[in-house]
């Protein structure tokens, strides 16, 4: 008997954008019998994807009930879960910016627009991590892997939790390392750059893990994926003509494409090599394959992502940010329209992730047939 394909799930960053994959997961969840365990063997994750996938990962032995949990907690978020906002803290940062400047000034913390303390809190109130390491042993999971930047090498970093028998790998620009996942790892992989501070794991300091990823799909394939599905936040197109009235992009507009090229582009181009290196698989005999002194496979891949706009979604909650944060986005233009895109970041609200989740889910239901392929043995 033909061994079973083992499945992959990779998700990506996006910051608040990554409801949407909480909204795939349970319609995933749907399409399996009640009980099931999760039908994905490996499970990535990068930026704020990591958090959901340290918490399927975590609820590997009963897939419903871990989506239905992860849903729970994006439909029930407020800003003040993920960092602190309020003017005491942006009065407090303002002046270490300040007094940065100067000699002296106390250079052993890093500075941030962001406080992410409250996130650390949520993520060891809502994933169990020790239930990672049981599904390793049961058999029911084979790989966590959650990828960060380092900031003293510039290395790509994939923090891998399995079985004694999994392979880690070293190429250029990215390494596989073993550890035992938890929240630092969770904080690192979601640090934006000047956002939010980085964090110390070991001797080192990492930060978001999109920043040198520039192949994600690659620790998945390392750890032996045959099929990957891709749940990501990519950016949206516009093919609108251009305004010939229109004045120079805003601060905020600057911004936002800026993150849309770290979390986005890099996924993009590696999903095309993907994509050839299986045209190329497909013209080679499989007795010259069987001989290769490189394994090579045909890799099934299956990509979803958001169908309409999400900065027109977050658009319409702008006005739920707090009012001190919503005053210092508004003045470099994240409050106007064409200034959503960076909103659409740091929009977590009950109310903007629940649209997203419901988008995702709509999304999936929409891709319930090559989703049903995808999951057949």
């Amino acid at each position: 008997m033909p061994e079973r394909p083992k499945l992959a799930l990779i998700l990506s960053g996006g910051g608040a954008r990554a409801a949407y994959q909480a909204g795939v997961a349970r319609a995933i969840a749907e399409m399996l019998p009640d009980g099931s365990t999760s039908p994905f063997r490996i499970v990535c994750g990068t930026s704020a994807g990591a958090i959901n996938a340290a918490a399927l990962a975590a609820g590997t032995r009963h897939f419903r009930n871990a989506s239905t949990m992860l849903c729970k907690t994006w439909s029930t978020l407020s800003v003040g879960d993920i960092y602190r906002a309020d003017g005491g803290h942006f009065a407090h940062t303002g002046w270490r910016w300040l007094r940065s400047l100067f000699p002296g000034a106390d250079r052993q913390r890093s500075i941030a627009l962001l406080d992410y303390t409250p996130l650390a809190s949520l993520l060891a109130r809502t994933i169990h991590f020790p239930s990672i390491q049981h599904s390793i042993d049961a058999g029911a999971l084979d790989a966590l892997a959650i990828t960060a930047s380092s900031y003293r090498t510039g290395m790509s970093v994939s923090f891998c939790m399995g079985g004694p028998a999994m392979e880690l790998w070293e190429r250029s620009q990215r390494v596989g390392v073993r550890a035992a996942i938890g929240v630092p790892h969770l904080l690192a992989s979601s640090a934006i750059p000047f956002v939010f501070p980085p964090t110390r794991i070991g001797n080192e300091y990492f930060g978001d893990g999109a920043m040198c990823q520039m192949a994600p799909t690659a620790p998945a394939l390392h750890l032996g994926a045959d099929r990957i599905l891709v749940v990501g936040a990519a950016r949206s197109g516009t093919h609108d003509p251009p305004d010939e009235n229109a004045g120079p992009p805003t601060l905020a507009q600057i911004g936002s494409q800026v993150l849309a090229s770290v979390f986005t582009d890099a996924l993009g181009t590696d999903l095309e090599k993907v994509r050839l290196v299986n045209i190329a698989v497909r013209q080679i005999p499989q007795e010259r394959l069987n001989t290769s002194p490189m394994p090579l496979r045909e890799i099934m891949m299956l990509v979803l992502t958001p169908s309409v706009p999400l900065e027109t979604l977050a658009g319409a909650f702008r006005h739920r940010l707090p009012r001190t944060l919503r005053m210092a986005i508004g003045r470099i233009g994240g409050t106007r329209s064409g200034g959503e895109g960076l909103l659409s970041y740091l929009l977590f609200d009950a109310g903007f992730c629940s649209e997203l989740i419901e988008l995702g889910y709509r999304d999936a239901q929409n891709r319930r047939d090559a989703l049903a392929t995808f999951l057949s043995v």
